[in-house]
C-alpha cells in the first residue's frame, strides 16, 4: 500500500524502504574501484543539464516524502574533490548549481529549496563520487530555524559584497565557517572562499586529520550564506540537549587561516599597534 503520509511544516518523513536501496561507497577502503553509479552513465536517470563532465540528474532514491531531490555530479573523476578543482572547473560547477537553486526557488513550487554537499565518512553521505544536492521541499521551510546570528563572527577576509568569517554562535559547535554574499556579482569570489575553506579543513586544520565536511547554502532576506562545517563525531551535549559549544580560540584559527591563504592580510594585522 502506498504511503499517504505528508511531511509537516517542521519535519520530513524518511522513506526507509527507499533508503535501504541506496548504494554506498563512502566507507569502502577503495571506493574508486567500486561499482559507482555516478561513474556509469548508463545507470543515471535522464540528464537535466550538462556542461562537459558536470551533470544534473534527478536523484534515483527520493528518500523524503514531499521532496524533489536533484543531484549535481561535479566531475567524472571519482577520486577527485572540490578542493582539487581548477578555478575554471570550480566556477562551472557552482554556476550550474547556483542557477538551478535559483530556478527552483523562483518556480514557486516549494516552501524552500536546500542546497548542500556531503564529503567524507562523517558527513552523512553515502557516495564518495563528488556531488552536490538540491532538494525542493513542498512543506518544510528551513528558514524557520535559521537566523542571521548563525552566520556572525570574527572576519577572516572581506571585500565589497562578500566576506568569510568564523561563527561565534555556531549551530552545532566548535568551528563553523561562513561565506556571506550580499552582492551577486561577487559569486566567483564566494566560490574561491568556499574552496579555500575546504582546502584549509582537509589540509591544514588539525594537521590534516579532518576527512569530512558539509556545506549548506541559505537564502535569508536576499543575503546568500554558505556554512562550511568540519565533521567529526557529534557531541552528546548537542545530540541530547541541542547545546552548541564555541571554542575559546577563534582568534587563533582566524590567524592560522589568514597566515596560510591571505598572508599579506595577516602580516598587516601583525604590524598594527595593539
Amino acid at each position: 500500500m502506498a504511503d499517504t503520509r505528508k511531511a509537516s511544516e517542521t519535519q520530513l518523513i524518511f522513506k526507509s524502504s527507499v533508503g535501504r536501496q541506496k548504494p554506498r561507497t563512502l566507507h569502502l577502503s577503495n571506493p574508486v574501484n567500486c561499482d559507482c553509479p555516478f561513474c556509469d552513465r548508463s545507470q543515471l536517470p535522464p540528464v537535466l543539464k550538462e556542461d562537459g563532465n558536470i551533470l544534473l540528474v534527478p536523484n534515483k532514491y527520493p528518500i523524503h516524502i514531499g521532496s524533489q531531490p536533484l543531484v549535481l555530479i561535479e566531475t567524472d573523476q571519482c577520486d577527485s574533490e572540490l578542493s582539487l578543482y581548477s578555478e575554471s572547473h570550480l566556477f562551472r560547477v557552482f554556476h550550474m548549481a547556483l542557477d538551478t537553486w535559483k530556478e527552483m526557488i523562483e518556480s514557486g513550487d516549494y516552501a524552500s529549496v536546500l542546497f548542500l554537499k556531503n564529503h567524507g565518512p562523517y558527513s552523512g553521505g553515502s557516495l564518495r563520487h563528488p556531488h552536490m544536492q538540491l532538494i525542493g521541499l513542498k512543506e518544510v521551510d528551513y528558514r524557520r530555524n535559521i537566523t542571521h546570528r548563525d552566520f556572525e563572527g570574527p572576519v577572516i577576509w572581506s571585500a565589497p559584497g562578500v566576506r568569510l568569517n568564523l561563527s561565534d554562535h555556531p549551530r552545532i559547535g566548535f568551528y563553523e565557517f561562513n561565506v556571506q554574499l550580499t552582492l551577486r556579482s561577487q559569486w566567483q569570489e564566494m566560490c574561491r572562499l568556499i574552496q579555500k575553506t575546504v582546502q584549509f579543513l582537509l589540509r591544514d586544520y588539525q594537521n590534516g586529520r579532518i576527512d569530512s565536511y558539509n556545506f549548506f547554502f541559505y537564502d535569508l532576506d536576499g543575503i546568500i550564506y554558505c556554512k562550511i562545517m568540519p565533521r567529526l563525531v557529534t557531541t552528546p551535549l548537542f545530540m541530547g540537549y541541542s547545546i552548541p559549544q564555541v571554542c575559546d580560540n577563534l582568534d587563533v584559527i582566524v590567524h592560522q587561516f589568514q597566515s596560510i591563504y591571505f598572508p599579506n592580510l595577516a602580516l598587516v594585522k601583525e604590524a598594527m599597534p595593539s
